[in-house]
C-alpha cells in the first residue's frame, strides 16, 4: 500500500485594508485540496496509526463501482 502524505502550509494573502489574512493550503500526496474542504480532523493517539478525516462539499462525485457496492450517507445540517 502506498503511504499517504499530508502537508499543511500556512500561506498569506493580502487584503485591501486589513493587512494580512492567514490561511492554510492542504495537500495530500502533493495534490492540493480545493475550495470545498470544510474541515480536517487529525487524530494521533500514542501507539496507534494516525487517522485523518476530511470533510468536504464536492462539486462533482465520480464513482466507478457497481451499484450493489455503493453506500451513500448524508448528514443534513441546519434546522431541527
Amino acid at each position: 500500500m502506498k503511504p499517504i502524505r499530508l502537508q499543511i502550509e500556512k500561506r498569506i494573502t493580502s487584503q485591501n485594508d486589513c493587512g494580512y489574512s492567514f490561511e492554510s493550503a492542504v495537500y495530500i500526496n502533493d495534490h492540493k485540496l480545493g475550495h470545498g474542504v470544510t474541515g480536517l480532523n487529525l487524530s494521533m493517539p500514542a501507539g496507534a496509526k494516525p487517522k485523518l478525516t476530511i470533510e468536504c462539499i464536492p462539486d462533482e462525485i465520480d464513482i466507478d463501482l457497481p451499484i450493489d457496492d455503493l453506500k451513500i450517507t448524508s448528514k443534513k445540517g441546519g434546522g431541527n
